[in-house]
């Protein structure tokens, strides 16, 4: 008379389920990975479109000549603003930004006095501020205007 145990056969189906359990979970922590990363991604493609939007809006305004950061802000798009500066070598700075604490874009700009139109300068867009100070690349809320 055959006699079967079948512990092999259970033995086998267990260890499967278990490589399957450890599969699963190790695909999931993957995903959850990059969920986050597109979110991150996501996060950074709006507010860079945001600023360059702001920066482009900022070069079609007219801007008094100041020392100090003067923001615009738009009825349709209030989360975003443009900002004009003077820096104290007489070099005039647009900055167009998503909102507080968002990605900035900077662009150096010549500044017509008289009519107030800045026009760009070849190759002077940045995506970072080229003043020495960094206190000096944010608007604060007194001399921005906001």
């Amino acid at each position: 008379m055959n006699t079967q145990q079948g512990s092999g056969v259970l033995l086998m189906a267990i260890l499967l389920l278990l490589m399957s359990t450890a599969l699963l979970n190790a695909t999931r922590q993957q995903l959850d990975a990059s969920l986050s990363l597109v979110a991150d991604e996501r996060l950074y493609l709006r507010q860079a479109s945001l600023a360059a939007s702001a920066l482009e809006a900022g070069k079609r305004e007219k801007w008094a000549s100041t020392v100090v950061w003067r923001c615009l802000t738009a009825r349709q798009q209030p989360d975003w603003r443009a900002c004009f500066k003077v820096t104290t070598k007489g070099e005039a700075l647009l900055r167009g930004d998503g909102g507080k604490d968002t990605i900035a874009f900077y662009q150096w700009v010549t500044h017509d006095e008289q009519n107030g139109r800045v026009h760009p300068q070849p190759h002077g867009w940045l995506d970072f501020c080229p003043l020495a100070q960094e206190e000096d690349c944010l608007p604060d809320r007194e001399t921005a205007g906001l």
